[in-house]
């Protein structure tokens, strides 16, 4: 919050070791990672005419702190030359006399993500571990009283108490080392101001910081920019709705009124104890424990989605079949056991330790990060001193969203869909979408798309959908391609994914007329399309294209490879890049570059004829995914409808084997995003609640959020299985934007076999309101919307009003086949 941050001023700092070492193994923890204390006193004379703001960041995390008290933690996710600082103003934190700025840095530069073995999160991208902070204890009047900014006035210590490690890990380690805390190496009260820190070293200086405008001759690494999105919402401690002995059995009473009133519980020497903490739904939270006593004690907390159960128990309800884990990627997970929510399951998974002080104090404990699970094993073993645990809770975390959007229909299976798609959205958006909250916490192109779109749709709020797009235009190569992921320390390249970035800045523009944004990505959108140019056949279509050429985790493609991929052009990249000339060329259209979006709807047109010539198949009534076949997929036949392949004859043909026929190569979740909109292209979207069998399974099963695919091998919430709430909103309500901004929307209701239906879509201007219901053999209409937005209405029997005003209300009459 500074005038000018980060101009020549502040330096990055560290402790004497420097950049890229680490202290001596006698001087410092025994972990993979090196964690560091700095402080910095100051006084104030008269806190009413005194102001502190401050800009900060750190690599790779950090929590700061003012007089003790938790101001925040980041940075937000980024890249190195991209690297966030977050603003604080401190004026009511200021006190009389001594205060002081604290900070605890985490640096995970040291050390390689290596899949299949552990590392770092893959999704923090680090340099070297430092602190930078910009900031001065000003007067009211803006005269400096003391300059605060980091330099050799900074003390700095050592850590001693976090070592880290990676128990249980057995596949890959997305998520890096998880705690192992012994906090009887933790300096007492070394971020409060009357600790005395005189014994600290002077703080090591490694480079002036920059802003990544400023950037010239380069003196450091970072490239310094503002924080994009919000700090993320962190709640008090609230308890765990349920617990049990491992193995299924109640918790003593004295163990129930300390989980759910806090009443103090003594634990003897010697006690073991081993319960399973139970939220009742997936959750991302820290664990927060409250403890006194206990020295020589020692705490782990063991996190899962679900419980691991043999298939052969008795009476047991499992999710999903058991099958070969082949062509599946599995944590945790053998062929002789699956998920379960039976009481007899095991937790299984990650775990943080613990090793409590001994303090005759409140000693508190939450792991730097945050956790996913349903489920926490809570195993403590009691050393030679009695230990009291005073709370056993946890603390929500998320990016703030607040939803808006409301969607009730006669259907109560819907209506749970609805909820369980909000939340799983909310449990995979943090500091960036993420694809899985529990596993990886990878921000992927193909999910954001979904995620994205559903956000601004249920929320307004539109920061992270913003962050994410650049977070991709960053992670372009040279070669003109996004990454699949970003940020992330592994480069995943998977060429639909950047055809699906472009989809998301067509969404992103026009649920927000946001033009300076898509002005800035139009550079990187033209790099993705000319790499595709380069990667065509002598018909001008995508074949045998480098990398990972995945489109959707069917069960019959190897790594979910669409036969043909790597020897030539498939139904499925063709139709996406046909798609995607035509969506650039509608954003060019918008930036008055006619010519250029000309040439590409030209060239979309031409490629489109080509693509139907080579890939339908007249017998099979149905386009292959491969020249001359003999492989047909939903995704193939979802996509040649989609990109316009398939004129009105050949989508009814398709329409008699779309999309159950045994002999279509099935999708998971994430295929029927498409393949709802090819219903609904085909005329046979009031179809649609008949093909939600997956999401209602899910449902069947007691999740809480929609998980990866079909076999519930892995992820149980996973952002691109959400998307059904889109469809409640885009086609059963009917509300889409018709220009950019939500400018000109059209309602345009389907029926799908419901009596009624009603909710809302957020736009920039305000809600939309929908309510539909058949009732005396009419089709009766409401809806408001906030004034300036034209609109048109369009009838499920195709009558076609224009909507003045901000209410409609109208009854027409209801179609033929209804």
């Amino acid at each position: 919050m500074s005038v000018q941050p980060f101009v020549n001023s502040a330096s990055w700092i560290w402790s004497s070791e420097g950049s890229h070492s680490a202290p001596a193994p006698k001087d410092a923890t025994p972990s993979h990672y090196q964690v560091r204390y700095f402080r910095r006193t100051f006084t104030v004379a008269d806190p009413a005419k005194a102001v502190l703001d401050v800009d900060l960041s750190a690599d790779s995390r950090y929590l700061f702190f003012c007089n003790g008290v938790f101001i925040g933690r980041g940075p937000a996710k980024g890249d190195v030359n991209h690297h966030f600082y977050d603003s604080f103003k401190l004026t009511p934190h200021l006190r009389k006399g001594r205060n002081v700025l604290a900070a605890i840095v985490l640096d995970m530069s040291r050390v390689a993500h290596r899949p299949a073995l552990l590392g770092p999160p893959c999704s923090v991208i680090t340099y070297t571990g430092g602190f930078v902070l910009e900031g001065a204890l000003k007067t009211k009047a803006g005269k400096v009283i003391e300059d605060l900014r980091t330099d050799g006035t900074w003390r700095v210590a050592v850590d001693k108490a976090h070592r880290f490690q990676n128990e249980n890990t057995t596949f890959e380690g997305y998520l890096g080392y998880f705690e192992h805390r012994v906090s009887s190496h933790i300096p007492q009260g070394w971020n409060t101001p009357s600790f005395d820190d005189s014994a600290w070293q002077p703080a090591h200086l490694l480079f002036k910081a920059e802003l990544l405008e400023n950037r010239r001759d380069p003196a450091s690494p970072y490239g310094l920019i503002p924080r994009m999105i919000p700090m993320l919402e962190e709640g008090e401690p609230e308890p765990f709705p349920d617990a049990y002995v491992s193995g299924g059995g109640e918790v003593s009473p004295e163990w129930k009124k300390l989980l759910a009133k806090g009443t103090p519980l003594t634990l003897k020497p010697g006690t073991k104890v081993d319960l399973v903490l139970d939220m009742g739904a997936l959750t991302t939270a820290f664990p927060h424990l409250v403890v006194r006593g206990g020295a020589g004690s020692t705490v782990r907390l063991t996190y899962s989605e679900a419980l691991r159960l043999r298939w052969d128990t008795p009476g047991a309800k499992l999710l999903g079949k058991q099958q070969s884990l082949a062509n599946l990627a599995s944590h945790f997970a053998d062929e002789s056991r699956g998920w379960t929510f039976d009481r007899r399951g095991e937790v299984t998974g990650w775990c943080d330790i613990w090793e409590p002080a001994g303090l005759t104090k409140d000693e508190t404990f939450e792991p730097l990060h945050w956790r996913a699970f349903r489920y926490v094993g809570l195993r403590i073993t009691v050393g030679k001193q009695p230990l009291t645990l005073r709370t056993i809770a946890q603390r929500f975390t998320a990016y703030p969203y607040k939803v808006k959007a409301k969607f009730k229909s006669s259907d109560a299976a819907l209506n749970q869909i609805w909820t369980v798609g909000l939340h799983t959205m909310r449990m995979c958006s943090h500091e960036t979408f993420e694809d899985c909250p529990h596993y990886e916490q990878m921000q992927y192109a193909g999910d954001t798309m979904i995620t994205s779109k559903l956000a601004m749709y249920t929320t307004g709020d539109y920061r992270l959908s913003r962050q994410a797009l650049y977070h991709f235009d960053w992670s372009r190569l040279s070669d003109g391609l996004t990454q699949a992921r970003f940020p992330s320390r592994l480069v995943q390249v998977i060429p639909a994914w950047s055809i699906h970035w472009i989809t998301n800045i067509k969404d992103y523009f026009y649920c927000t007329g946001d033009r300076a944004t898509v002005q800035d990505l139009l550079p990187g959108i033209r790099a993705v399309i000319d790499w595709y140019r380069r990667h065509t056949n002598e018909a001008g279509l995508p074949a045998k294209m480098p990398y990972w050429n995945i489109t959707d985790w069917c069960p019959w493609w190897p790594r979910g490879v669409v036969p043909g991929a790597d020897t030539g052009p498939t139904c499925i990249h063709a139709a996406q890049y046909i798609n995607a000339l035509d969506e650039v060329a509608l954003l060019l259209r918008h930036f008055n570059r006619a010519t250029e979006a000309d040439a590409l709807s030209l060239e979309a047109a031409d490629l489109r004829a080509k693509a139907h010539a080579l890939f339908w198949s007249e017998a099979e009534g149905l386009y292959f995914d491969r020249p001359g076949g003999p492989e047909v997929s939903q995704y193939g036949n979802a996509w040649a409808i989609v990109a316009g392949f398939a004129g009105e004859r050949e989508r009814a043909i398709i329409m008699r084997r779309f999309p159950n026929d045994a002999k279509l190569a099935p999708g998971s979740y994430f295929w029927m995003h498409t393949g709802f909109t090819a219903l609904a292209k085909s005329g046979r979207y009031d179809e649609m609640r008949s093909h939600l069998g997956p999401w209602y399974e899910s449902l069947s099963y007691g999740l809480s959020t929609f998980v990866e695919e079909n076999s519930y091998w892995r992820s149980l919430c996973h952002a691109w299985s959400a998307h059904p709430v889109l469809e409640f909103q885009q086609r059963v309500l009917g509300v889409t934007p018709v220009e950019p901004g939500f400018a000109r929307i059209a309602i345009a209701p389907h029926l799908c076999g419901l009596d009624h239906a009603a909710g809302s879509v957020c736009t920039p201007h305000g809600m939309i309101d929908v309510a539909w219901r058949v009732e005396g053999g009419k089709f009766r209409l409401t809806a408001t919307k906030p004034a300036g937005i034209a609109a048109s209405v369009r009838a499920p029997d195709g009558s076609v009003v224009e909507f003045t005003g901000t209410k409609f209300e109208k009854s027409f009459a209801l179609p033929s086949q209804a």
